[in-house]
């Protein structure tokens, strides 16, 4: 997996095929993970990780109050995602990390 996003509310799975992103149920999980519920992201080209800033969105827009955190492994995507995602506020709450590895 590229990325993970865990949040407190239920995340959609979603199939973006022109651009190659996998958003599926998480499988395995972490102790990076803090939040109960989780999805992998599985991305082919970087080139369209603003599917992933428009997912968070729709996600927060769903629900007056979010907690998202976001674990990506690759340092470029996520110097990416915290120039692209929008900061944290008091009704929802992000967090970006990078992968740390045993």
């Amino acid at each position: 997996m590229d990325l993970f996003i865990a949040s407190n509310r239920q995340l959609p799975i979603r199939y973006y095929v022109n651009e190659a992103i996998w958003i599926r149920r998480g499988c395995l999980s972490f102790h990076q993970l803090t939040l109960p519920f989780f999805v992998e992201v599985e991305i082919k080209n970087p080139h369209h990780l603003l599917k992933i800033t428009e997912y968070v969105q729709e996600v927060q827009k769903q629900y007056s109050y979010t907690e998202i955190q976001i674990i990506i492994k690759d340092k470029n995507n996520f110097m990416h995602l915290q120039k692209s995602l929008p900061d944290s506020n008091i009704n929802h709450i992000l967090t970006i990390e990078q992968l740390i590895r045993p």
